[in-house]
């Protein structure tokens, strides 16, 4: 008789589990059941939400490489299996100004930062923040002289001579 796996209680592991062990084989299959039965909906829902904590790992990241939003957004589209052409026309935009979006040559605007936003169930001040990030990134590293010749320390001595 095959022995029943009996799931946590209250969604919590109780016990550690040692890769290898029985215990780690019989969560793991509990897991792969789960997701087994995962909707085409939650599973569309799970693959925005990675690419939303991608996005604001982004954010938070020190690292050089820079990624535009319209790499983020041309993900969404390949994850979803939506061809650019079409998106565009949903949204009513030519297909050319979505390909200059996305390869970065273009912003997204306020406007559709919304509507990406609503779509993808994302907050829309996300889309901004990662172009403001890459904007000024690359303003300091252009022009690094221009401001490197500001200091507090400066100011305040300047107004106490004026003083």
């Amino acid at each position: 008789m095959k022995k029943r796996i009996e799931e946590p209680q209250e969604s919590m592991l109780t016990h550690r589990m040692d890769i290898g062990t029985q215990g780690f084989d019989d969560f793991q299959t509990i897991l792969l059941n789960k997701s087994r039965k995962r909707t085409e909906n939650q599973k569309r829902r799970i693959d925005l939400l990675t690419i939303k904590y991608e996005m604001e790992d982004y954010l938070i990241s020190d690292k050089s490489v820079v990624k535009s939003a319209g790499e983020f957004l041309r993900t969404i589209l390949k994850t979803l299996k939506i061809q650019q052409k079409q998106f565009a026309e949903y949204l009513g935009l030519k297909p050319s100004n979505l390909s200059k979006l996305i390869s970065g040559e273009r912003t997204i605007n306020y406007d559709l930062a919304l509507i990406f936003g609503r779509l993808f169930n994302h907050n829309p001040i996300l889309w901004i923040e990662i172009q403001a990030k890459n904007e000024l990134n690359r303003l300091l590293h252009a022009e690094r002289k221009k401001y490197s010749v500001y200091s507090l320390n400066d100011l305040v001595r300047e107004h106490k001579k004026a003083v």
